[in-house]
């Protein structure tokens, strides 16, 4: 099993609220509902996360690992796989809510709970990829399983994002951002007698390149 931890939740908005209001035709002088709307946009940014996986301005995370891929079972991850395949990836750890940015510490933790640092010497990390990585380098290897705890063996602290501003961020997740924020300040009910409030078409087909797909992961989130 595995489970995501945020230490530092995101921050920052990738559309301010001058933005939104020139998106939505707004009055800019009108103040009234400036808390309104950056409550909107935040929690439109914060559903882009959801629906797409991924990490859209900066947060600092924890993942962990009851063991690491292969180690000490053999089920398979999610996907078809061949029989080559099957020991060919226990040399890397696969990272969610790309974009990665950096890793901070890779830590693991014996049976009385005490950890220890796995050195940095042992492996590199991926950025480059669609979903970030801790890759071994040649000659190393994970701890022993027989040293570890059984629950939360491993944890990998990272900071994953885009960056902490609107240009730092793919534009068709900007705008539909705006949009799905404006859907929220037009349609405050969830259900009437006559439609449903549901994400708009064209909003989804918007985050839809950047929904991350989760086959061939193998962390179960």
């Amino acid at each position: 099993m595995s489970g995501l931890k945020i230490d530092t939740a995101w921050a920052t908005n990738v559309v301010s609220i001058a933005d939104f209001k020139l998106f939505a035709r707004i009055d800019s002088s009108d103040t009234s509902e400036n808390a309104l709307i950056e409550s909107l946009v935040f929690l439109a940014q914060d559903m882009a996360e959801a629906y797409t996986g991924r990490a859209i301005t900066q947060q600092d995370l924890s993942l962990f690992l009851d063991r690491l891929p292969f180690y000490s079972d053999q089920r398979l991850p999610e996907g078809v796989f061949t029989a080559p395949d099957l020991q060919a990836n226990q040399n890397y750890i696969v990272l969610p809510k790309p974009n990665l940015v950096s890793v901070t510490s890779v830590k693991y933790y014996d049976n009385d709970n005490t950890a220890s640092t796995f050195a940095t010497s042992n492996y590199y990390v991926d950025t480059t990829s669609e979903q970030g990585r801790v890759v071994l380098k040649n000659g190393s290897s994970w701890p022993t399983a027989s040293e570890l705890r059984n629950a939360n063996a491993y944890e990998i602290k990272f900071r994953a994002g885009y960056g902490n501003a609107a240009s730092d961020v793919p534009k068709p997740l900007v705008q539909a951002i705006k949009m799905l924020a404006l859907h929220l300040y037009e349609n405050r009910e969830i259900a009437t007698s006559m439609n449903v409030n549901l994400i708009p078409n064209t909003v989804a087909m918007l985050f839809a390149p950047y929904k991350v797909l989760r086959l061939n992961n193998f962390l179960g989130i």
